[in-house]
């Protein structure tokens, strides 16, 4: 990774010394270059065995792009944080993994190259795809550091070629680190992990996906292994939807996880419905993929998200309405059942209102049965983009 990082650095040095090449386009990629970002602000609370406990985080992100330049861009995204106000006396860890931080990362910072239907983007960036992508839901975006080529020559058809071998993860803690509070560097992804992503849309109203991931592992054990499909066809009002997850997490026994789902969902004017099953077999638990945006489960609940546990079976019931212009409320129930454990469920109310189309903000409330000892988490965002 080290050689591309200064690969991409190289050409960035050739760019700004070919005077001779066209200097006044060069000038005029950066005077082109466009300014983006996000002011968000984020109030978490949760109470456990009769005990509240709650966060508030306020921060953002800002972005700049550069205009084209024979083909090429560069890109740079900050992110920054800080704990406004808490109260952890009951639970000082219980938000270390997610919003209990302050501080600043760099993202983003990369090169990228496009020639016809193909682009190249090498360094750090985000990365969308289901078995390999970041998290946005938290003050710090997870982001990852690697080589990733797109290419849509087939009609109707994207293909992701990708190699990481680095995360920047929420916190310092989730990355394994013992800084509370602290911002996470990029980490080392074991010895390296590559994809291979392919879209299709060729037959109208199909959406086909399948993903291919494997992680070098840095262990005795064997690579990561994850084979990810999902099928969708619709007819309105309704889609039909079916996914499978094979994996293989490398260990000498019970390896071999097994997933098969069902979602079918509904839309009727104002008002939606869904309705989804999925099954995991006894054989093994499932690798979802890296990154915690990488929980693509037809059964995952609003907050606690998917399970992956061996021999779970879980479903979920939503219905959602858009009660004026902008203003939306979604009831979404998850119950899930594994084999060590009883069944569990998670109740979610959720209110999005949309100010304008900078301005947003979603209140979530979820009530537990039977989830250790939680009894409700709460949520509240808002959101400015510019």
């Amino acid at each position: 990774m080290k050689n591309i990082i200064k690969l991409s650095l190289g050409v960035s040095i050739i760019l700004v010394t070919t005077q001779g090449l066209g200097a006044d386009t060069l000038i005029k990629a950066f005077e082109e270059g466009k300014v983006s970002g996000e002011i968000k602000s984020l109030y978490f609370q949760k109470e456990v065995s009769d005990k509240k406990v709650s966060v508030w985080t306020n921060g953002g992100n800002l972005s700049y792009k550069t205009g084209n330049f024979y083909g090429f861009n560069a890109g740079v995204t900050v992110q920054a944080s800080t704990v406004t106000a808490s109260d952890l006396d009951n639970a000082p860890t219980a938000y270390n993994q997610d919003q209990n931080v302050s501080g600043a990362v760099l993202s983003q910072a990369y090169l990228q190259y496009s020639r016809d239907n193909t682009t190249a983007k090498v360094g750090r960036q985000y990365i969308s795809s289901p078995l390999l992508e970041g998290s946005g839901s938290r003050m710090f975006k997870e982001s990852f550091e690697g080589v990733v080529l797109t290419n849509t020559d087939i009609s109707n058809t994207t293909i992701l070629a990708a190699y990481v071998d680095k995360e920047q993860y929420r916190t310092n803690i989730a990355s394994g680190g013992t800084d509370v509070k602290d911002v996470s560097d990029f980490e080392q992804i074991q010895n390296g992990a590559y994809t291979l992503y392919v879209n299709n849309k060729s037959i109208e109203n199909l959406n086909v996906d399948a993903q291919y991931l494997q992680i070098n592992s840095d262990t005795t054990l064997d690579d990561t292994k994850a084979l990810y499909t999902a099928v969708s066809y619709g007819i309105k009002p309704i889609t039909v939807a079916l996914q499978s997850y094979q994996t293989d997490n490398g260990k000498d026994e019970n390896s071999r996880g097994k997933e098969y789902g069902i979602n079918v969902t509904s839309k009727l004017d104002k008002l939606s419905l869904g309705a989804a099953y999925t099954l995991i077999e006894d054989s093994g638990d499932i690798v979802p993929g890296i990154g915690n945006g990488a929980d693509y489960s037809y059964t995952a609940s609003w907050i606690y998200g998917g399970i992956y546990d061996a021999d779970t079976d879980a479903y979920r019931l939503s219905a959602g309405y858009e009660i004026i212009d902008d203003l939306t409320f979604e009831l979404i129930y998850s119950a899930w059942k594994t084999g060590k454990e009883q069944r569990a469920s998670e109740t979610d109310y959720v209110t999005t209102y949309e100010f304008n189309k900078n301005l947003s903000t979603t209140f979530a409330l979820a009530t537990y049965d039977k989830l250790a000892e939680e009894s409700y988490r709460s949520r509240l965002y808002v959101s400015y983009k510019f």
